[in-house]
């Protein structure tokens, strides 16, 4: 192999452009996320490929995919990367300024506690811009994984896929399931129901694997003829229970700041204890910026004594 050295030497945008390429395994699909024309994209890719004298991706009609070599170069290319983010990072940590993008996705949760948690440090921290999305377990951990958002927010162990070995997951609070109802109802002046009762009433459900698992665990064979619908639209659910329409079951925490809503524990879940938390990719370095959003979160959780 004979590797030119000279004016062309490779640089970061390039390795940043196969590292696309590699995720998408399309040079189109590629170029559109990087916001390059589909020529430059390429271009880039092949200058690189023509200084290393080695082909990184084998190109057809169905898309791009990595060769052999492409296999080693671009898990390189992740370490580099992750090095010159560090690199930056200490860099930046001889100022008090914080600057960058937090990217950050949640289940429902203790909304008002991460929204002021937000507000407070968007004040504090002008240069930096907080991205915030409410999107399902499995969405969340599957944008982790191709490094689409920073931090996660969800429930521990909910999905197969916040493993110990791709995520480091760190509990802020702990909660219970409850079944949600009206708060002027007759079934809120009780401190606790059964399964057989919860099967009485229409349910509508947060679409969620761990929710719609735990249901299923309770109602087992039981026959609800009442089943609403499931959906992510947290205002419809809200607005179903608060008018009596239906039930839902959640954790608790989630209902703290739902007008109209009160809660119910459930018997036969009643030693059933879930921790909420932040989640976040083992192989990706945390910004020194990050950490600061963590602790004013969890700073905002225990102010609001959620736990």
């Amino acid at each position: 192999m004979n590797v030119k050295l000279g004016a062309n030497d490779m640089t970061f945008e390039q390795l940043r452009h196969i590292l696309e390429v590699a995720k998408t395994k399309s040079l189109t699909v590629a170029a559109n996320n990087l916001y390059l024309s589909l020529s430059a994209l390429s271009q880039s890719i092949s200058t690189l490929e023509a200084e290393l004298d080695v082909a990184i991706f084998k190109r057809s009609r169905s898309g791009a995919k990595l060769t052999p070599e492409g296999e080693v170069l671009i898990h390189k290319a992740e370490e580099i990367l992750s090095d010159v983010d560090e690199f930056k990072e200490i860099a930046l940590s001889y100022t008090e300024t914080l600057y960058g993008h937090i990217r950050i996705a949640t289940i429902p949760g203790p909304t008002t506690a991460l929204l002021s948690a937000v507000f407070s440090f968007k004040k504090e921290n002008p240069h930096v811009t907080v991205e915030l999305q409410e999107l399902g377990p499995k969405e969340i951990t599957d944008k982790l994984l191709n490094e689409e958002v920073d931090v996660g927010l969800l429930v521990a162990g909910q999905t197969l896929e916040v493993s110990e070995e791709r995520f480091h997951f760190e509990p802020l609070l702990e909660g219970k399931l409850v079944i949600a109802v009206k708060s002027d109802s007759t079934i809120a002046e009780q401190k606790s129901m059964l399964a057989e009762e919860v099967c009485k009433y229409p349910i509508v459900l947060y679409k969620d694997d761990y929710l719609n698992d735990a249901l299923n665990r309770l109602l087992h064979a039981k026959s609800n003829n009442k089943f609403i619908l499931q959906t992510n639209h947290t205002n419809a659910i809200t607005h179903l229970v608060s008018q009596g329409e239906a039930i839902t079951l959640g954790l608790d925490y989630s209902f703290i700041d739902s007008p109209g809503v009160a809660t119910v524990q459930i018997d036969e879940l009643k030693d059933e204890i879930v921790h909420y938390g932040w989640v976040h990719l083992k192989k990706k370095h945390m910004s020194k910026t990050t950490k600061a959003f963590l602790r004013r979160l969890n700073l905002e959780i225990e102010k609001r004594n959620i736990q």
